[in-house]
């Protein structure tokens, strides 16, 4: 997966219409809540086979880190 797609899915899994890049920061973004880290979750599970918990997000601070942890 391309970050072009990894960032298209994530911008669908976030449910936001805003423009999503690696270096944005999800505390400026009003849909990354728990139900977004959970879907995250599920996204990341489903797709790239990684299995993380709600304490992983406790550090994470950009669509970047997210990235990182699927192994982009």
């Amino acid at each position: 997966m391309t970050n072009e797609e990894f960032l298209s899915k994530m911008q669908d899994v976030l449910q936001t219409e805003e423009e999503l890049k690696l270096d944005t920061v999800l505390d400026d973004l009003a849909e990354w809540d728990s139900l977004s880290v959970m879907a995250t979750m599920a996204f990341l599970d489903k797709d790239f086979g990684v299995k993380t918990t709600m304490k992983d997000y406790k550090n994470v601070k950009t669509i970047g880190d997210i990235a990182q942890k699927a192994g982009l």
